[in-house]
């Protein structure tokens, strides 16, 4: 579903819930063979109420998790989980419960959201297994059954059955006067920066952002630049268990207009890098440097719409904790490049003819 700044590299399956007092909606499902899924709640306003990770997931008895346990095997039916979303509990991790509803009230109406990020097999969303099954247990004892959506294992995109509610939802719900940019960065001084708001954007509780905006001019590129942290390459076969800097990050251009859709992304694994650096170049097709090319160690992402300016978002996404220049360690206040260090994202403006001429050593940021 393409608003709310999604992520290419991911697919997001949406359940809406209604709760009376003492129901709870039992999700049983199977981890995916992918790079990264959660389970999350939000109120009807699209703003986070509780969330579970991969890897805070308890397994079923008999089964393991592969995202927290090394010795899980590859067999799908060793891979169960039952997680119960539930009214009147206050938002806690663990246990397998999640809220419901916000401040603990004892029913209400929400969202509970399914995510999976770069699946093993990239042609399938859902990592291999089927989507979860859901049901809804009553407080007297009876339990109602859904059926799956048709098709609800390939992207549907923008037809979805919820996708044009949920498109209004944000346009409703977004930050007053829509997204509220990056920091003090404006489009014609691009500088990454942590968002100013996100509320109402069915944000992921595991990403933390940098964003600037950007304006296209025919003829010129956005360069931008940095060291790449280091993520378990799992297309490859590498274990999400391997230690790494971050589970994952990528950037993407996405539009500055409601509701906020994504025009383009590259994830860290299709990332060009050279010496561990990366350099992206942000451009139309007509403008795209001939040297923007992963030959030559560039990553090259596609401008988009031309008659709105853009925005581009920086995604880190579980740092380890000995990792201390993730976008997560910004405080209140704290000047991103300085917490990040060589891992800061660096935005320049360049002629395409000087791209072509120099490289990206010829376009350096100010």
């Amino acid at each position: 579903m393409n608003f709310a700044f999604p992520e290419t590299n991911a697919t997001y399956w949406v359940m809406p819930y209604q709760l009376a007092k003492g129901d709870r909606l039992v999700v049983d499902g199977t981890y995916p063979s992918a790079r990264f899924t959660s389970l999350t709640t939000y109120d009807v306003k699209g703003s986070t109420v509780d969330s579970l990770a991969d890897k805070a997931i308890t397994p079923n008895s008999g089964s393991k998790n592969p995202f927290a346990q090394a010795n899980a095997g590859t067999n799908p039916a060793e891979h169960r989980y039952r997680v119960t979303v539930q009214s009147g509990v206050a938002a806690t991790p663990g246990h397998n419960t999640l809220a419901a509803t916000a401040d603990s009230a004892a029913s209400g109406a929400g969202f509970l959201a399914l995510r999976i990020y770069v699946p093993d097999e990239e042609s399938d969303p859902t990592g291999g297994v089927p989507l979860p099954a859901l049901s809804l247990q009553h407080q007297g004892g009876s339990t109602s059954t859904f059926d799956t959506c048709a098709n609800a294992g390939s992207a549907h995109g923008d037809a979805g059955p919820l996708a044009g509610f949920l498109r209004q939802l944000v346009k409703k719900y977004a930050p007053p006067g829509g997204f509220e940019g990056c920091g003090k960065s404006t489009p014609s001084a691009p500088d990454f920066a942590v968002p100013n708001k996100a509320e109402g954007l069915f944000p992921n509780p595991y990403n933390k952002y940098l964003c600037t905006p950007v304006s296209h001019e025919s003829g010129r590129i956005a360069v931008i630049r940095g060291k790449a942290p280091t993520f378990p390459d799992t297309i490859q076969g590498q274990s999400v268990l391997t230690k790494t800097q971050l589970r994952y990050w990528s950037l993407c251009q996405n539009q500055w207009q409601l509701p906020y859709p994504s025009s383009s992304c590259a994830a860290d694994y299709q990332t060009a890098l050279k010496d561990g650096q990366y350099t992206f170049v942000v451009s139309t097709p007509q403008d795209r440097p001939t040297n923007a090319t992963t030959t030559d160690k560039v990553t090259w992402i596609s401008w988009g719409p031309t008659d709105v300016n853009g925005i581009l978002l920086f995604r880190n996404m579980l740092p380890a904790g000995d990792f201390h220049n993730a976008v997560q360690n910004i405080q209140k206040g704290q000047d991103p490049a300085t917490v990040m260090g060589p891992y800061y994202p660096t935005i320049t403006y360049c002629a395409k003819a000087t791209f072509e001429k120099g490289g990206p050593d010829a376009c350096p940021a100010r």
